[in-house]
């Protein structure tokens, strides 16, 4: 469909940035959001799209193909197209898909989730706001 961003694109994330930044329910979900400062990689576990996430105190500032050293990253997060759409749209909410083991943390705290569930649910809810064509 015109006006669609391919998934994990690089305008994609740009534009995931600027819906992720304005929820209220990411943000309030945070345990301590202004210590929030982390490097993480959001990925596919059907395809190849690793795509790299860093943020500063409760707040994307960016967000694009895979540029980190493994080192710098504290977390890894996969999922199918599949998930990360039924997310995105609302069908099952991330905690719950992450509970189901449809989302898998690679690498990092499990404690993470838990403490920032609330955060982690509207970051990934944000994502049905960006036009996206999910075939990738």
């Amino acid at each position: 469909m015109a006006g669609e961003l391919k998934f994990f694109s690089p305008e994609w994330c740009a534009a995931a940035i600027e819906v992720c930044n304005a929820s209220e329910r990411m943000y309030q979900g945070f345990k301590d959001p202004k210590n929030f400062t982390h490097r993480m990689e959001f990925g596919c576990t059907d395809r190849d799209l690793p795509t790299h996430v860093e943020w500063r105190e409760g707040q994307v500032v960016a967000w694009g193909p895979a540029q980190y050293e493994e080192s710098d990253l504290w977390l890894k997060i996969h999922a199918d197209i599949d998930t990360w759409r039924d997310v995105a749209e609302g069908k099952i909410e991330g905690g719950k898909a992450l509970m189901a083991g449809r989302i898998k943390f690679v690498k990092g705290p499990m404690s993470a989730a838990i403490e920032n569930g609330g955060a982690f649910n509207g970051f990934l809810a944000a994502w049905g706001d960006v036009p996206t064509d999910w075939d990738v």
